[in-house]
């Protein structure tokens, strides 16, 4: 894989997946707070929050690690396909050589300048 800024700088899946476990400590954190705000709600008596809060507290943080969890797989996955497809072009030989663009003369004029013309087509 390669770094977000720096192109050549090899970044690994490792360093990938320790990311992905701080962002899920700060969300196991938030949920944290979530469930002690849901518990202060029904000390007060207020159920149908505390239930909310519950959920929230729980469904959201989750989904979202989920979400970052499942970006941060599929990013691994194409980076490593990337590499093995370039190692298979490295064993190949190399790129495919492109092929010419063609050559529209006219009257005698060459495609590019110093080719017995100039660049663009001869006038009437």
């Amino acid at each position: 894989m390669r770094g977000q800024w720096e192109n050549e700088k090899s970044m690994s899946p490792s360093l990938l997946r320790s990311a992905l476990g701080l962002a899920g400590a700060f969300l196991a954190l938030s949920s944290a707070v979530m469930l002690i705000i849901a518990v202060a709600s029904v000390s007060n008596g207020k159920y149908p929050a505390a239930a909310m809060q519950l959920a929230a507290g729980i469904a959201v943080p989750f989904g979202i690690w989920l979400a970052l969890r499942m970006l941060a797989d599929m990013l691994i996955t194409l980076h490593r396909a990337h590499d093995r497809l370039e190692a298979i072009e490295r064993l190949a030989g190399g790129p495919l050589p492109a092929e010419p663009e063609p050559v529209f003369t006219q009257n005698g004029a060459g495609s590019r300048a110093g080719e017995g013309g100039s660049a663009q087509p001869a006038r009437d």
